[in-house]
């Protein structure tokens, strides 16, 4: 499954300019305070229209187009174009100013161009070696990108300037447990937790590390303390369902499994789970569950095509539930 980690960016204060400068850009910080990121934009254009080579200006307003709701992806998208403008001639204006550097990279990490995000995301850590956030972004890119090694590499430069950051230790622990470091994810989400206090992400991913430990008690705990929290979190009703099933409580399991499809209908992993439950007591239900997630995801129809075809025979069956969760 995918995992989200967490960016960070920089926001810049206005160097010495006109007395009307310094007003709009208290304007605006004042207006971003509040909330109203389209007024702050506005604001910020303003003083841009008059200064256009104002590295703040340009640096903030990057911000707020990022963070701007979006009713679409199309119009999220020109949003983050834009602020990859800002970015950018923030970057041509000062070149060396490290924010503008991370901002720009944590920007095109969210966009999905990670080779990109790591170049700016370097350059950001080779002006200034001891840039916190510069370096956790870097780490979350390189994770992206498949390099465990570097982006723990990474996450290590970062801890080593700030050990009070919360989004450290989820992103690391994160990036511990796709390496199958299980007991170093969860002493990072356990710090996590000690930091932040309860915390329904921090909980779950806690939580999948006690399963793969088979600290099955304590995964539970912390999956029920998720949903205390957060009620509709479809992603906890989802491990408790695989952790209650590989306990042999199926009925349990498979309600809970409900209620995950109940809160997210298009996640696909839930029909595929509820496909291998099935598997060898209702094959016929199995094969239903495996075509809605087929539907789904098409990108995998080949996986959800072999497991239909192993629910003709006994064996088949059995070879998709021992493949499941024997190997838990």
């Amino acid at each position: 499954m995918k995992k989200c980690l967490l960016l960070a960016i920089s926001l810049l204060m206005l160097a010495a300019c006109s007395s009307k400068e310094q007003r709009l850009f208290q304007q605006a910080q004042l207006a971003t305070d509040k909330g109203d990121f389209p007024k702050a934009i506005r604001l910020y254009t303003t003083l841009l229209k008059q200064d256009p080579d104002n590295i703040a200006a340009h640096t903030n307003r990057g911000i707020l187009l990022e963070r701007l709701p979006a009713k679409t992806s199309k119009e999220r998208r020109k949003n983050q174009e834009m602020a990859q403008q800002d970015y950018e001639a923030a970057i041509k204006g000062a070149p060396n100013v490290p924010e503008a550097y991370n901002n720009l990279g944590a920007l095109l990490l969210d966009m999905g161009r990670y080779a990109d995000a790591v170049y700016y995301l370097q350059r950001a850590t080779n002006i200034r070696p001891n840039y916190f956030l510069a370096w956790m972004n870097l780490g979350v890119a390189y994770y992206q990108q498949g390099k465990v090694a570097e982006s723990l590499g990474s996450f290590a430069r970062a801890y080593n300037i700030r050990q009070d950051y919360p989004n450290l230790f989820l992103n690391r622990g994160l990036a511990y447990f796709s390496m199958g470091d299980y007991e170093a994810a969860l002493d990072d989400y356990t710090e996590l937790l000690r930091l932040k206090g309860p915390d329904a992400r921090a909980l779950l991913e806690r939580g999948r590390a006690f399963m793969k430990l088979k600290y099955y008690a304590n995964a539970m705990e912390d999956f029920q303390q998720a949903v205390g929290l957060q009620p509709s979190y479809a992603l906890a009703y989802y491990y408790m369902a695989e952790l209650l099933f590989l306990q042999g409580e199926t009925d349990q399991a498979l309600g809970m499994l409900s209620r995950t499809k109940e809160l997210a209908s298009r996640y696909v992993p839930a029909y595929e789970l509820m496909g291998d439950m099935l598997a060898l007591e209702d094959p016929p239900s199995a094969v239903a569950n495996y075509l809605v997630a087929r539907k789904l995801d098409p990108a995998n129809a080949a996986k959800y095509n072999y497991k239909m075809k192993m629910m003709s025979t006994e064996a088949g069956r059995k070879n998709v539930v021992a493949r499941r969760f024997l190997a838990e």
